[in-house]
Parts: structure tokens; C-alpha cells; sequence
């Protein structure tokens, strides 16, 4: 597989709740929630992530999210704030204003395994390679597009 680097330049927050789903990446377990969600987000946070290697980073065989997070509807919103409610592990959690480092697949609903390893694996590899700093976790942004699911692997770039 081979991608392109991007530089997205997010200009307002996107907002997601975290959502208690099983944190597995199994296509069908996917597509059975995003068909019920309108995007989904996949947080990976870096020391589980990853290893060094001879050859450069290297995915580990098992790919688990530390959490996972559906897009916050905007009067999910303002109602939560409006009540002050104690919300636990439904708590908001934005994407926030910046630039971050990404790359994009599209990749059919209907197919039995998704390449996210790979993707996610190439992206690291990238960065890497082109010495992009970068910090904080990895993100992968499903959002679905008619029969097929947009993905982006991103990660916040360091300010300079």
C-alpha cells in the first residue's frame, strides 16, 4: 500500500462521546455500529501502539484502541451542557483546532477485513521516515460515505 501524506488544518472542534462499545476493529462489528453512527473515532495511544525496529516502526500484531468515540450530536450537546450532568465515560471529548498530519483510504462496507493495521502501520512509517514531529495518539476517523467507509489515520503536529 503506498499513501500520501496531508496536512489537515482543522479549524473548529469536532466533538465525540465516548461510546462503551467492545474495543475491537473486526469489520463487521464496524460497520454494524457506524450503520447506527454517523462517524466513528479510534484512539491509539503511542506506547501501545508501536515498536522500533531495525527497519523503522512496526505496528504489534494485536490493534486494540484505547478508546473508541462516536460523533457528538450537536443538541447531545448543548442539552448536556445546559444540565451540568455528570456524564462518567460519556464525557465529550473534542478533536481539537490544529494541524494535524493524515492520510486517507476509502474502503468498502461490505469487505470482510479492513486494511486499518496497514493504513495505520504505513502512517506511522511515514512520519517516521519524513521526520514529521508529531505528538500526542494516533486517530483513526471512519466516516461513512454510501456503500463505502472513508478513513483517515491522523495525529496532531507538534506547534512550532
Amino acid at each position: 500500500m503506498e499513501i500520501e501524506l496531508r496536512i489537515l488544518h482543522l479549524c473548529r472542534n469536532i466533538d465525540y462521546v465516548h461510546i462503551d462499545e467492545p474495543l475491537i476493529i473486526a469489520a463487521k462489528a464496524l460497520s454494524d455500529i457506524l450503520c447506527c453512527q454517523s462517524e466513528l473515532l479510534l484512539e491509539f495511544e503511542e506506547e501501545g501502539l508501536s515498536t522500533m525496529t531495525e527497519d523503522g516502526p512496526k505496528v504489534f500484531d494485536t490493534l486494540e484502541p484505547s478508546a473508541v468515540y462516536r460523533l457528538a450530536e450537536s443538541k447531545y450537546i448543548e442539552q448536556t451542557s445546559l444540565n451540568n450532568l455528570d456524564l462518567g465515560r460519556t464525557s465529550p471529548f473534542s478533536l481539537g483546532i490544529g494541524e494535524y498530519i493524515f492520510c486517507q483510504q476509502d474502503m468498502d462496507c461490505t469487505e470482510g477485513e479492513w486494511r486499518l493495521k496497514s493504513l495505520l502501520e504505513e502512517a506511522i512509517r511515514e512520519v517516521w521516515w519524513q521526520r514529521v514531529e508529531c505528538e500526542g495518539s494516533w486517530f483513526l476517523r471512519l466516516v461513512p460515505e454510501d456503500d463505502r467507509v472513508a478513513v483517515q489515520a491522523l495525529r496532531r503536529m507538534k506547534a512550532k
